[in-house]
């Protein structure tokens, strides 16, 4: 295993870190779009978090202690694989969505966790494969009958251009290189192909509101949120030029939490905001005028550009 040090002058090497003028200790620059220029938002969880100035994007300046296979080895023993059927209903909406797309037939989900995207996948059709880094999920999802593999994108050395979509859910923000995972995706995908990704949303609502208070500022799980012009220029980097994004989603209860107003259930001490966020779209989809609600709420927010979730659709 590599040594701080060696790590501190491989990533030196990548102009991923660059020195403090300061301190003259080494720092990320932006992940998002390589800038140095970054003013201090405050520290959490005994870390300190920064602002890009260039692109917003939120991010720790520092350069974690951990490779991601070290750290996830066994995140999904502790995290569980069950996930509410509002959440199994959107996940088979999507990939049905990413039919348009169909010429190989294959699909790769990076950080494929439980294994739920990929099931959705192929009750669409799909020839879905995935990899993750941690072996309790590799081990789980492969005992669903899907091929993953184990390990970091990088590494796995698959043939190019293969892939119709590659999927990437709530992965971007724990990667200390995103960029280099980026291009690989793009090298995977054949042309025209899609790559599809989600991510806490650095500029939503709930981080203006709430700054550091919001849930999702969780270094060193989460090392960056995005805003969409720092995702933008990020896929730009890494070859993708046509690339279009949505912001949707909204969690009331954190929300109003925020404002000092605990409701019963948010003043609960071990208030779960996204076990409530889960329970609060299962209740929106239960009627016809609730589904209009919310899509009409999902569009104000993508419109105003505050949705909590970031997702972009590039394409190869």
């Amino acid at each position: 295993m590599a040594t701080e040090e060696q790590l501190i002058e491989e990533f030196a090497g990548q102009r991923l870190l660059h020195l403090d003028p300061r301190s003259e200790k080494p720092l990320r620059v932006c992940p998002a779009c390589s800038s140095h220029k970054a003013r201090k938002v405050g520290i959490k969880n005994e870390l300190e978090i920064v602002k890009c100035q260039n692109c917003r994007s939120l991010y720790c300046p520092y350069m974690p202690w951990y490779t991601s296979e070290r750290y996830y080895v066994d995140y999904y023993s502790h995290h569980g694989l069950d996930e509410p059927p509002v959440v199994i209903k959107r996940l088979k909406e999507i990939t049905r969505g990413f039919s348009k797309h169909r010429q190989t037939n294959r699909l790769l989900d990076v950080g494929c966790g439980g294994g739920l995207l990929l099931e959705a996948a192929r009750e669409n059709g799909w020839d879905a494969l995935g990899i993750d880094v941690s072996i309790s999920s590799v081990e789980h999802v492969r005992n669903l009958g899907f091929k993953v593999f184990h390990g970091e994108l990088k590494d796995v050395n698959l043939d190019s251009e293969q892939f119709d979509v590659i999927s990437a859910a709530e992965i971007v923000e724990h990667l200390f290189d995103p960029l280099t995972v980026l291009k690989e995706a793009h090298r995977l995908l054949r042309p025209g192909g899609l790559l599809w990704i989600t991510t806490p949303h650095a500029n939503s609502l709930a981080a203006r509101l709430m700054k550091l208070d919001w849930k999702l500022v969780c270094p060193p799980e989460h090392l960056q949120l995005f805003s969409v012009r720092g995702l933008r220029t990020l896929l730009r980097q890494a070859g993708f030029q046509k690339v279009r994004f949505e912001t949707t989603g909204v969690n009331p209860a954190e929300l109003w939490q925020s404002f000092g107003k605990p409701t019963e259930e948010t003043s609960q001490k071990n208030f779960d905001a996204v076990q409530n966020n889960y329970r609060l779209n299962e209740a929106m989809t239960r009627s016809s005028s609730r589904l209009v609600l919310k899509n009409t709420v999902n569009s104000l927010l993508n419109l105003s550009k505050l949705g909590e979730s970031l997702k972009a659709y590039a394409i190869r």
